[in-house]
């Protein structure tokens, strides 16, 4: 009992000190710095400009050269709201700037002209440019294919992008934050272009500005601006701010999940264990909802390491197994595994991965990037090309695990991880065997519908996805597909084994906090354009695919089966009176699909 207890101290030693850590890094974001003067001045500026004060933009300019912006600074803002406000106004700010400068003069007061613009390296075309800087701003790669108000008038696209964002954004005498401040404020001063206003707002938090200085800017702003007007802007930033902090608390609550996670492996799962009452809670120390699941590591055996790393600057949340009597100076076949479609780790790829483990293989099951405990923005993104790049980020990171033998990395996809396994092997070689099991080809579906059941709708839904990136772009509500939740009822009522099954598992047998149907609308812009089987005579490697003989989704592996035409040894392998979902958790078939997995691997890798 005493080293139970030692262990349960030792554990919320551990706890409290990373949700410190993590309250450290909120406290430290509530405390962000201020707008300081200098910046307080470029609202002002602006926003004078915009409305045509000229007297109240006279006091203002002065206030600005004061504060610290330089001549040419203060040129540059002025040159800059044209794009926003017209020449009028812009040219109006410039003779006022010219009288202000003028007395300043006669009263024996030399400003700084600051530097002036550094040459320009224009490689490219104005138009690749400006579409390059508005993406940097956005942080969203733009469309090839205009549509809204860009499409209804393709050549204000071409003056946006060749002279807004390439023209007068590439100036570098005052930063892109700089001129996001400036922007909003012209914005906000011109009134009824809350669209606009929500956008650059959005670009502001991108370029770093907090959620604290756009509260203060609307405290500063609404100086300059009418009660109704500035309202107005209060409520579009409290929104904005809001949305943000939501953002926050979901990648919070992630982290906290991987915390504990890491913090029981450290200390053992007995010391939690013997604190709780429950003793038939759903989810393990590990969070690990499925049968036979590690609850604590112990020496001679299968051990699960909680770890992270980074993939594009997104943190990916992952589990390690590693087999039984493992030691790091021996070499080990290594099996990446990519979990369906809504699914997370702690599920069946987890379930695989402890069981490929147990026959002798170091293995990985992550979180896909925006999904799970992983982080990325907006949540529940469901991009192709991010998916099959997870599987890439395990193989990085497996490769570089202390006891695997990076010539010997097999990958087993499962569901709708299935079917990005296969785009991945495509091209990354380091992947020497690849299996499916219940393959499931999420463009094919995204596309047609399952069973080939929404051809007749494509294009309403490609329209629809559209509508949901243009209202993600500028700053919107950001719109959601899939089910959020289920009553038994409606199961019941769901004719396909696949859904009906499906709603079983993820929301009643084996749900997991991080799992969920849902997925962003606008992600059906990448997914309905994809094919798991697009180019798959590139994959060379040994393949087999395994599905249940009851399926209702087996004609998809049918499929890709067969157009793997240059795939070794390949070879198909069908349990007996299993169904999809079936696969995922049922003993006696997961038992088959196992024995199947570690013969092929033995075999191959």
């Amino acid at each position: 009992m005493k080293i139970i207890y030692y262990k349960t101290i030792l554990f919320l030693f551990i706890v409290i000190g990373m949700v410190s850590h993590l309250i450290s890094q909120y406290n430290n974001k509530i405390q962000d710095p201020l707008l300081n003067s200098r910046q307080q001045s470029i609202i002002i500026i602006s926003s004078y400009t915009a409305k045509g004060d000229l007297s109240q933009l006279k006091k203002a300019l002065n206030n600005g050269l004061n504060s610290g912006l330089t001549v040419n600074e203060i040129k540059e803002i002025l040159v800059h709201l044209y794009a926003y406000c017209g020449f009028p106004r812009s040219i109006r700010g410039l003779q006022t700037f010219m009288e202000v400068i003028e007395n300043r003069k006669n009263q024996g007061i030399k400003d700084i002209d600051g530097k002036d613009i550094s040459p320009l390296k224009r490689n490219e075309n104005k138009y690749e440019r400006g579409k390059r800087i508005l993406e940097e701003l956005t942080k969203t790669q733009q469309p090839e294919k205009l549509s809204g108000y860009s499409a209804f008038a393709p050549i204000i696209d071409t003056f946006l992008k060749e002279h807004l964002f390439a023209d007068i954004f590439e100036r570098d005498i005052l930063t892109y934050a700089e001129r996001e401040l400036v922007t909003i404020s012209a914005i906000s001063a011109i009134g009824k272009a809350e669209p606009m206003l929500r956008s650059h707002l959005n670009i502001c938090l991108h370029l770093g500005w907090s959620s604290r200085q756009l509260q203060q800017f609307t405290s500063i702003i609404k100086t300059t601006l009418k009660r109704k007007e500035a309202a107005s802007v209060r409520k579009i930033v409290n929104e904005i701010v809001e949305q943000q902090e939501k953002k926050h608390n979901i990648l919070i609550m992630n982290k906290l999940t991987s915390i504990l996670a890491i913090a029981t492996s450290l200390v053992g799962a007995d010391a939690i264990q013997a604190q709780s009452s429950h003793k038939n809670d759903q989810l393990n120390p590990f969070t690990l909802v499925y049968e036979g699941a590690i609850g604590k590591n112990e020496p001679g055996k299968v051990n699960i390491h909680p770890v992270t790393y980074k993939l594009h600057g997104i943190e990916i949340a992952a589990n390690v197994y590693t087999p039984a009597h493992y030691e790091s100076s021996k070499k080990y076949p290594a099996v990446v595994v990519a979990h369906p479609n809504g699914g997370v780790k702690e599920q069946t790829a987890g379930l695989y991965a402890q069981k490929l483990a147990e026959a002798g293989y170091i293995t990985i099951a992550a979180d896909a990037a925006y999904q799970g405990a992983s982080g990325g923005e907006p949540r529940h993104t469901d991009n192709p090309a991010y998916r099959t790049e997870d599987i890439h980020g395990m193989a990085d990171y497996i490769s570089q695990y202390p006891g695997v033998n990076a010539n010997r990395i097999g990958a087993l996809g499962i569901c709708g991880g299935g079917g990005y396994t296969l785009k991945a092997a495509q091209t990354d070689k380091r992947l020497k065997a690849i299996a499916t099991l219940s393959m499931f080809n999420s463009g094919e579906v995204r596309r047609n519908g399952f069973r080939n059941s929404q051809i007749s709708t494509i294009q309403e839904r490609l329209k629809q996805a559209s509508e949901a990136r243009a209202q993600e772009a500028s700053g919107g509500k950001i719109l959601y597909s899939g089910v959020a939740s289920v009553t038994d009822e409606e199961i019941n009522k769901t004719p396909t084994d696949l859904y009906r099954e499906g709603f079983v598992y993820y929301y009643r047998t084996h749900a997991h906090p991080n799992s969920t149907f849902l997925y962003t609308t606008s992600s059906l812009i990448y997914l309905m354009a994809w094919d798991a089987t697009d180019q798959i005579e590139l994959l060379n490697q040994p393949l087999v695919m395994i599905a249940g003989s009851k399926a209702d989704t087996k004609y998809m592996t049918e499929e890709a089966f067969s157009k793997a035409i240059n795939a070794k040894n390949k070879k198909l392998f069908q349990i007996e009176g299993s169904t999809h979902i079936q696969t995922y958790w049922k003993p006696e078939y997961v038992s088959q699909a196992v024995n199947k997995l570690v013969e092929f691997y033995k075999k191959n890798l």
